[in-house]
């Protein structure tokens, strides 16, 4: 499939198989049910998506009724006008009347989502050339309604911006907002708004420390040390790419290059426990060159996996996603082409160490809920703490993954799992072994 820029992985019908979206710049976008196995099949008439000139797009349950609707970005070529979908029962998409706040005719390139107001409906930012918008969630079960809220929230930055990833940055509980930029000559570095609490953002880039590139289109958060905080990588499409270190009340610091990671011209990224040791690795994707793999050594130090990781030799990279694409626990490679074939890698671990959760609140995937997973400690102590996770809708360049964690386990455990979400909530697990397993959130609601 030529001409693909972005990539999306969303289980739409409980099977545990995420289905693939791939819209398409200069033809048909296209949906693909997941038949298991590494199989896929055409769905995109059946499921009413097939509309031309996607970039982006996200998955994410915008009225609360347990099914996920589809926000298409094509604004920056020919087509004109974003798409929302709303998923009937019957499992088929239907476009949502523009007066509903489906239609913006800016020049849009990708989609986020993020629970913005703790409500428990995600909110969705739109990262344009121009003016970027956020749309504050004002649906109600079986009716989606969006309204435009970017004013008062203080994201509207004019610029050209690529994409937006939706990550809390300073462990308050609140999704805060990484906007990448940049272009051909004008230089523009991300802007980072810190999420107030109360609907609206204030402007951190200057003071965080995340400077260094001057033109970003895509991003990705993960703990890479292993401390429960956040940290961020950021692609650069013309130098190097860059890794951040988060020191807490919002200030990061550049760990480049004691890392240990050489790479640049980087339109994707990915992060996710790929060898199964806890530690998050990082797939970045090369427009002038490969697919590169970065796995984690831990202390903030990565090793390039060169020809053993499988990888194909190609260019033209754009989006890519970590995704457990069969279900046998650990993560698959998607890696969208624009100008030559897409490619699915299968990971083959295939031991059964892992512990996968699927989360729930209200009916709904919490967006931005975080899971914890420890070591158990001794009565009324909490064990040491090996590895944080957070549900995101949107990262990297166009991308977007299934809403679950998936932990590879390095032994039999048992294991203590401690859930946080948006909004307020906690649910713990105690002794928690390999595989699959369920958490709602206390509240119902959230």
């Amino acid at each position: 499939m030529k001409y693909g820029e972005g990539a999306c992985l969303f289980d739409l019908d409980g099977d545990g198989l995420p289905e693939l979206f791939l819209p398409n710049v200069k033809g048909r976008n296209r949906l693909f049910a997941n038949r298991g196995g590494g199989r896929f099949e055409d769905a995109t008439g059946a499921r009413g998506v097939g509309e031309s000139g996607g970039i982006g797009a996200a998955f994410g349950d915008l009225d609360g009724d347990g099914r996920a609707d589809l926000y298409v970005v094509r604004g920056a070529y020919p087509y004109g006008v974003n798409l929302l979908y709303r998923q009937g029962e019957d499992g088929v998409f239907r476009p949502v009347p523009a007066e509903k706040g489906a239609e913006d005719r800016r020049n849009g390139i990708s989609a986020s989502l993020g629970d913005v107001d703790g409500d428990g409906r995600p909110e969705l930012f739109v990262a344009n050339w121009g003016s970027n918008v956020l749309y504050r969630n004002r649906s109600a079960p079986g009716r989606i309604r969006l309204e435009d809220a970017t004013g008062a929230a203080g994201v509207g930055e004019e610029g050209r911006s690529w994409g937006a990833l939706f990550t809390d940055l300073d462990g308050d509980g609140r999704p805060d907002l990484v906007v990448l930029r940049g272009g051909a000559g004008r230089p523009e570095e991300p802007k980072v708004y810190m999420n107030r609490g109360d609907g609206t953002f204030a402007d951190r880039s200057a003071e965080s420390g995340i400077r260094g590139v001057a033109w970003s289109l895509g991003a990705v958060s993960a703990d890479f040390d292993g401390d429960g905080d956040f940290d961020l990588f950021v692609g650069s499409y013309d130098g190097e790419d860059r890794l951040f270190r988060n020191d807490g009340n919002f200030r990061f610091t550049d760990v480049t290059a004691e890392s240990g990671i050489r790479s640049g011209r980087t339109v994707g990224v990915a992060a996710g426990d790929v060898d199964g040791d806890l530690l998050p690795d990082l797939v970045a994707a090369g427009f002038q060159g490969p697919v590169r793999v970065f796995r984690n050594l831990g202390g903030l130090m990565f090793g390039e996996v060169g020809g053993p990781s499988g990888i194909l030799p190609s260019k033209k990279n754009e989006a890519v996603v970590l995704a457990d694409v069969d279900d046998d626990g650990d993560l698959d490679l998607y890696v969208a082409n624009y100008d030559g074939e897409n490619r699915l890698y299968r990971n083959t671990l295939d031991d059964g160490r892992f512990l996968k959760v699927r989360v729930a609140a209200g009916g709904r995937t919490p967006v931005g809920a975080v899971a914890r997973l420890y070591r158990p400690g001794r009565p009324g102590e909490r064990g040491a703490l090996l590895a944080s996770q957070e549900l995101s809708a949107g990262h990297g360049f166009c991308s977007q993954a299934p809403p679950e964690f998936l932990f590879r386990l390095p032994d039999r455990g048992p294991y203590d799992l401690r859930v946080t979400f948006p909004g307020g909530g906690t649910a713990e697990r105690a002794d928690v072994a390999a595989g699959t397993i369920e958490v709602a959130s206390p509240g119902g609601t959230r």
